[in-house]
């Protein structure tokens, strides 16, 4: 294959790829057709069945590619157990926690665990720094529920800010406490395993 085939397949791959991204939010992987990706990538939905041997292999790769990401951005912001920072990680890849919460609603358990196969999904990688900081072979359950309310005020948030908003009538003010309240319990577990 010579570089403007291989620029061309990479190119349309990577079209492929963001376009699923995007979508897999939305609908789910369970609703997302090829033709739907394909239209939104602007390609031949052939193509998917050619790179990726169909839809399937289509969202493992972008469920890899956004678990990349989410670990890249995160690392960008020295987020860390120690430093969790003081914006939801759902703000910083916001694409990323929707595909996850998606996957999981869709029972498509696989596709989440491909973040967990590629040694890519941050939560995991938490818990290790968590238990070598306590110089334990493995995590206990004190490490496993720290880390466990810190995945579900993450995904709670993303999956139901606007709902929130909308059911509590929250004004700027009422954000204001409300996120105060969300980085004392996203830590709270964390903070309590550190000491």
């Amino acid at each position: 294959m010579d570089d403007n085939n291989r620029r061309g397949r990479k190119n349309v791959e990577k079209r492929l790829i963001d376009s699923a991204a995007y979508l897999v939010g939305s609908v789910g992987p369970n609703q997302l057709t090829i033709r739907d990706i394909a239209d939104h990538a602007g390609v031949n939905h052939a193509q998917i069945h050619h790179y990726f041997g169909g839809k399937k292999g289509l969202l493992i790769a972008t469920y890899k590619q956004l678990a990349f990401e989410h670990v890249q951005q995160l690392e960008r912001r020295n987020v860390s157990p120690n430093n969790l920072g003081d914006e939801p990680l759902s703000t910083i890849t916001e694409d990323y926690f929707k595909a996850i919460i998606r996957a999981v609603l869709d029972d498509q358990m696989d596709l989440v665990r491909v973040q967990i196969d590629s040694n890519l999904s941050v939560s995991r990688q938490t818990l290790e720094q968590l238990t070598k900081l306590k110089k334990l072979k493995k995590p206990n359950a004190e490490i496993k529920s720290a880390v466990a309310i810190a995945m579900v005020v993450e995904f709670g948030l993303a999956a139901m800010e606007k709902y929130i908003d909308e059911v509590l009538e929250m004004s700027t003010n009422d954000k204001k406490v409300f996120m105060k309240y969300f980085f004392e319990a996203r830590e709270l577990g964390i903070l309590k395993v550190l000491k």
